[in-house]
């Protein structure tokens, strides 16, 4: 899906339940900027940004992170099985962090195979 599709739908989601933008940034957590530039692409917008957004208004995340650009159909599988039992084991451990420490896990994790794979 194309990129501009996430404000579209973001937008058209609003709409149809008579929130203003305004209202979705206060709902969501996050500031109006934040939302004024998910639905304008000023920038990719984090994990955090699109899951607080599809938390509210009920939409499942990865379809968010989907229409973001941020996966593709054979990124994603709901059950995934680790080979490594390192792997495993660290991920695991990883899962029980509270939620930021967790998600500065993730983000080393993906800037670390970014380098990796360049």
């Amino acid at each position: 899906m194309a990129e501009e599709e996430l404000g579209t739908f973001v937008r058209q989601v609003c709409k149809e339940r008579g929130l203003s933008l305004r209202g979705l940034s206060v709902a969501a957590g996050l500031s109006p900027g934040t939302i004024h530039n998910l639905i304008n692409r000023e920038y990719q917008p984090s994990i955090f940004t699109l899951n607080q957004v599809a938390d509210y208004l009920g939409i499942k995340r990865q379809y968010l992170w989907k229409l973001a650009g941020l996966l593709t159909d054979m990124d994603y599988e709901d059950e995934v099985r680790l080979i490594d039992p390192q792997l495993h084991f660290i991920f695991k451990q990883a899962d029980k962090l509270p939620e930021a420490a967790k998600n500065l896990v993730i983000n080393i994790m993906k800037s670390l195979l970014s380098y990796l794979q360049t």
